[in-house]
């Protein structure tokens, strides 16, 4: 009973705390433990102090009447402990090991005597966690700097943690490539499970498909991450998969400072086969990651020193590099120089099926099919070839290699993507007093990939950029040595733009007339993308020309009340995403598709050649293909959480880990009411009576005229009295939470979760 009241009395604060927000457990780590006389008895009001080695901040409590002490909210560390009350030693005790979000139990016992006196204890943090069900792998500043990291990218160490597959191929990892880290799965919960975070706050993107991490810290920022695997703890919601957990380094009482240059180069490597065969050099390509960091006390000589009290770290670097397996070689399909004139008679010696036919002699054959005409010795006449598709087959460059005997595999160009990223991130750590300390970090990273530049010139290729900004503030306050607060505001932000190197192309230098380049903005107009059967993609793009970003806000907020054997936290969870898309390839060219249907033959269902029916669409303009005026879209998602987690001492080896989450997801909706979410199938459309009209001019005998309809329509969100929202919203979704941790034996610890 007593504890289903505490249960109750914290949730019902919790629901009527200020609203804050979280998906993410606490980056920081913390100490507990319960302070005993030689008899085992325990001793309460009992000063407990925990010195962080590197920086010399404090933090400081009382046992309670159990004898019980928790010391939240620290930041990942070295620290020295002291535990102090008039009639007994002073207890000491080095070198205790905080990690992000480990719970270190410490269980001092002093001795009677002068508090004047000291025990020393020198034993080694506890490599076993006895306070908690959760699991995870925590990846140590030790390992991201002395692993290697052929990416320089800490988050490739994800795969340390037991459990995770690797959910993609063996690509490159770079900082500015999020994709590929992003894609691990934990024990069976799928790619893209997977939450991410930096000092506690939201580390997301997403463009519409998949989330993602955004920003991948320099390995000399990071202070140490943990991969939490399996979750037992309410604080934790919204994700199936692993939480990876960053905490940023901050600064020191001493002067620390590096520099680092790491180098790739071409001149180290031999050419591939295929670059042996086509005769082309060994592209030139380089790989310099290079960058500084450093961090100290803020002293300004003779207004303010900082030592023990407020710190900066700064950390700057960039990487300029070639990357030959991203848009690089590529064997590619061109057209003979002979056939851009008409001329396919050298395909006609390869067999009587290169056989291409004359569209213009389609003509009614027998069996509801249609016939054509052969081309005379594959040849079609200059006179009958389109001006404009003239100008187009000059976009294609000529082969530079022999390839097959049917032209395919023609074109080889080496040429590696060429990528420009730099990245800064910086923190500062101030405290005010032992009973409250905050940090500040924000980050900006740039990234360029100028890529797929497969016929060495402006025809083909696209530059993508993604761009990262955050910021975090962590405040920790306490009220007193029994209710401790900690506060987390965060914001990411990325944009993700692609253009086409054509950009600012003439469209009337193709023989357009100035009407079609009349309704295209000059400014961003491109080559048409040409897909032309066995030829190789012109102007192809990748996500699409325009931008797509997104934006978070994320606040935590997290009490922590110590009541006898009761270590409970509790705090609202509140979030919002939102993510806005204005891609338009289609509204800045014509994409152009010329099908192999009208030169095959002798009829229209015979099979096509293989290689040269779409030449014959291409040299006589006969094109598919399309323009569009595309919309742009700013969709918001909000989400709301409260939990409480109470872990319960049962014993001094049973500890209770008894949580429950409560969320709540609001609907999404778009800013411009943009979006279709019905559709109204009685009203009349606006069409109706011109279509009824046509209709009875040839009706069908099944369907009379008079009933013959033309109802209904899409109707979009926000529109006509229908609400903003995409769906119904949903209700309160509960979530229990049950661990158990007991210490079986000094080496051996049994857990147990439920969830």
């Amino acid at each position: 009973m007593r504890l289903c009241s505490y249960l109750a009395v914290t949730l019902l604060a919790a629901l009527f705390a200020v609203c804050l927000l979280a998906q993410a457990p606490d980056p920081r780590g913390n100490i507990v433990g319960r302070v005993t006389d030689p008899t085992g008895a325990v001793i309460p009001n009992a000063d407990v102090r925990v010195t962080n080695v590197a920086t010399g901040v404090v933090a400081a409590t009382k046992t309670n009447q159990a004898g019980n002490f928790t010391l939240p909210y620290l930041l990942p560390g070295t620290y020295t402990m002291t535990v102090e009350l008039t009639g007994f030693k002073k207890f000491v005790r080095e070198g205790i090991q905080v990690r992000v979000n480990d719970t270190v139990e410490l269980n001092p016992e002093l001795q009677v005597g002068n508090v004047s006196e000291s025990v020393e204890v020198t034993a080694e943090t506890p490599l076993l966690q006895t306070a908690e069900a959760t699991l995870g792998q925590v990846v140590d500043e030790r390992r991201i700097t002395e692993l290697p990291l052929f990416a320089g990218n800490a988050m490739d160490l994800v795969h340390l943690a037991p459990g995770t597959v690797n959910g993609t191929d063996m690509r490159l990892r770079k900082a500015p490539f999020n994709n590929a880290p992003s894609q691990f799965s934990t024990d069976g919960s799928g790619n893209y499970g997977n939450a991410f975070t930096i000092d506690g706050v939201s580390n997301v993107y997403s463009d519409g498909t998949s989330p993602r991490v955004a920003f991948s810290p320099p390995t000399a920022s990071l202070a140490e991450f943990k991969v939490q695997t399996s979750s037992f703890d309410a604080s934790i919601g919204r994700t199936l998969g692993s939480l990876v957990n960053v905490s940023t380094k901050g600064g020191a009482n001493g002067i620390h400072g590096q520099a680092w240059w790491w180098l790739r180069h071409s001149a180290f490597d031999t050419p591939t086969i295929f670059q042996n065969r086509s005769g082309l050099k060994l592209p030139v390509y380089r790989d310099n990651r290079y960058g500084l960091a450093g961090g100290s006390p803020i002293i300004i000589p003779k207004l303010y020193n900082g030592k023990n009290r407020t710190f900066w770290f700064f950390t700057w670097e960039a990487n300029k590099f070639g990357d030959p397996n991203v848009g690089g070689s590529m064997t590619s399909t061109v057209p003979r120089e002979t056939w851009r004139n008409g001329d396919l008679s050298d395909l006609l010696k390869l067999g009587a099926n290169y056989q291409v036919y004359d569209p213009g002699t389609i003509a009614v054959a027998p069996g509801g099919r249609f016939s054509r005409q052969p081309f005379a010795g594959n040849i079609i006449p200059p006179s009958r070839i389109n001006p404009v598709s003239k100008k187009l087959l000059d976009l294609w460059p000529l082969p530079n290699q022999a390839g097959r005997s049917d032209g395919r595999d023609n074109f080889f160009m080496s040429r590696p993507a060429l990528e420009d990223y730099w990245t800064t991130i910086g923190r500062i750590d101030h405290a005010f007093s032992e009973k409250s300390r905050m940090f500040v970090r924000f980050h900006r990273d740039f990234w360029e990939e100028d890529k797929n530049r497969h016929f060495g010139n402006n025809v083909n290729g696209i530059i993508l950029n993604r761009i990262n900004r955050g910021i975090a503030l962590d405040e920790v306050y306490m009220i007193s040595p029994a209710l401790l607060v900690q506060f987390r505001y965060g914001l990411a932000q990325q944009e993700f733009p692609e253009r086409r190197v054509s950009r600012g192309f003439d469209l009337t230098s193709l023989g357009f007339s100035s009407y079609l380049a009349g309704l295209v903005d000059k400014s961003l107009a491109t080559v048409p993308r040409i897909n032309a059967g066995s030829l190789s993609t012109v102007s192809p793009w990748e996500t699409g020309d325009g931008v797509t970003s997104s934006i978070s806000h994320n606040v935590v907020g997290t009490f922590t009340w110590m009541k006898g054997d009761h270590n409970v936290r509790f705090g609202p969870d509140y979030m919002v995403f939102r993510e806005f898309r204005n891609r338009f390839q289609g509204d800045v060219s014509p994409d152009f598709s010329f099908s192999s249907l009208w030169g095959r033959g002798p009829l229209d269902n015979s099979t096509a050649p293989p290689v040269g029916a779409e030449l014959v669409s291409l040299l006589l303009g006969i094109p598919g293909g399309s323009m569009s005026r595309s919309g742009s879209y700013a969709e918001q998602d909000q989400y709301l959480g409260l939990f409480i987690q109470d872990d319960y001492k049962v014993t001094r080896k049973l500890t209770l880990n008894l949580g429950l989450r409560a969320e709540h997801e609001w609907p999404m909706t778009e800013r411009f009411n943009r979006a279709v979410t019905q559709f109204d199938a009685v009203s009349a459309n606006p069409i109706e009576a011109k279509a009824i009209a046509n209709y009875a001019k040839n009706p069908i005998p099944e369907l009379p005229v008079s009933q013959f309809k033309v109802k209904g329509g899409v109707t979009f969100a926000g529109v006509g009295g229908n609400p903003r929202a995409y769906w119904s919203g949903q209700k309160l979704l509960w979530s229990p939470r049950l661990g158990l941790a007991y210490q079986w034996t000094s080496k051996t610890v049994v857990r147990i979760g439920y969830g």
